[in-house]
């Protein structure tokens, strides 16, 4: 039974892929993906990473797992520069339209469309989006043990390797160092580079970049999740 490592879209889910490979890597184990939401990886592995991970569909189906969440507030920021800039659309039909879209008005609607196209069932062909996967999570689910991205990705021995360890007890875990913001973009956290994956590393910038109304309506709607893991951005 492979060890599932569940995230989102825009919940550092590159990052995450290469964090664990590298970890499979040096301990000589099978690692997997899916950026399904409705389907298990189809072949054997040891460590296997479920970047649009639905609980509706995963709660009958896996033993549990660690699941990873980002700030939503941050997330809708991040989802509304990489769609409209930098995403690849290819095999996307719906983020093709959303990238045209997005390009064709100011920030502050894009940010309330990004808000709404997050929230959609059909975000992908094969996915459901970030902020409907994160709306309708059973947290209370023992099951799956949430780690902060934001805390992941600073301190990722101490967080995400504490974790691979306990399920495979004597492994390796890669040098920290090796997978930090910096190492991977050659930049610090909040230098922006608007034409990379990773545009800024820095967490907080929801509250500053959102319309108020975008603040809002997160706010509102995610407000058991916030209170819970982020109840610094209900103040």
């Amino acid at each position: 039974m492979p060890v599932y490592v569940l995230t989102h879209h825009k919940c550092a889910s590159a990052w995450l892929a290469g964090y664990v490979n590298d970890y499979a890597r040096m301990n000589g184990l099978a690692s997997i993906a899916t950026h399904h939401s409705a389907a298990l990886p189809d072949r054997p592995a040891d460590v296997a990473i479920l970047a649009n991970a639905d609980h509706g569909f995963l709660a009958g189906r896996i033993p549990g797992g660690i699941h990873i969440i980002r700030n939503p507030l941050d997330l809708v920021v991040s989802a509304y520069h990489s769609h409209r800039n930098t995403h690849p659309t290819e095999g996307w039909p719906q983020l093709a339209a959303q990238q045209a879209l997005l390009r064709r008005v100011p920030e502050a609607e894009g940010m309330l469309l990004t808000i709404a196209f997050l929230e959609r069932a059909d975000f992908h062909p094969e996915a459901v989006g970030p902020l409907h996967a994160l709306r309708r999570w059973d947290f209370d689910d023992a099951r799956f043990t949430t780690l902060r991205m934001e805390e992941m990705v600073l301190r990722p021995n101490e967080r995400l390797g504490a974790l691979l360890k306990a399920a495979h007890p004597g492994h390796l875990l890669p040098p920290a160092e090796r997978h930090s913001f910096g190492a991977v973009t050659g930049r610090a956290p909040g230098q922006v580079d608007a034409t990379s994956h990773y545009r800024s590393g820095l967490p907080g910038e929801g509250r500053r970049a959102l319309p108020a109304s975008a603040v809002a309506y997160l706010r509102a709607h995610l407000e058991p999740l916030l209170r819970r893991f982020y109840p610094e951005s209900l103040g």
